[in-house]
């Protein structure tokens, strides 16, 4: 039996189908690539004297960054990949082209108080390197323990 084709059904099959897919990928765990959504791959980490925060951000130079400190949030915007100059642009003939461009914002909490003041940032070789020296506050302090008096009975 011959069926009529119909533009709106076929749309809510593939609306369907989508939500279906999105929905098993998000049941399983999984999430859509870093690079779909256009977040940096990030690293966390603390030493005893600060946060440090490390972002890969492929071609990105010092002019290309922004990083604010509010509160305990820090976020960093940015640029990432390259561009051809025009020039160049015209003469290319391209084969493959995967190194991704435009632009980022990521916002992390920062796990304990920090020293603004004091904090560094870097870009070196398309990793971001920011160091948060920890408030003092922050900072395990070690406690010397002394013998007590001799207790009388």
């Amino acid at each position: 039996m011959l069926e009529r084709w119909s533009p709106l059904t076929e749309l809510d099959r593939i609306v369907n189908e989508m939500n279906r897919l999105l929905g098993e990928t998000i049941e399983r765990g999984r999430m859509l690539p870093r690079a779909l959504v256009s977040r940096p791959a990030t690293d966390v980490y603390d030493t005893p004297e600060a946060i440090v925060i490390k972002l890969a951000v492929p071609g990105a130079r010092p002019d290309d960054l922004e990083v604010t400190l509010e509160q305990n949030t820090v976020t960093v915007r940015g640029r990432y990949g390259y561009a051809l100059s025009e020039e160049e642009a015209k003469r290319a003939t391209w084969y493959r082209r995967e190194i991704g461009t435009g632009q980022f914002a990521e916002s992390i909490v920062l796990p304990a108080p920090v020293d603004a003041e004091h904090a560094q940032a870097t870009v070196e070789n398309g990793i971001v390197t920011l160091t948060f020296p920890k408030a003092e506050q922050a900072r395990v302090k070690r406690i010397a323990v002394q013998a007590g008096q001799p207790r009388s009975s």
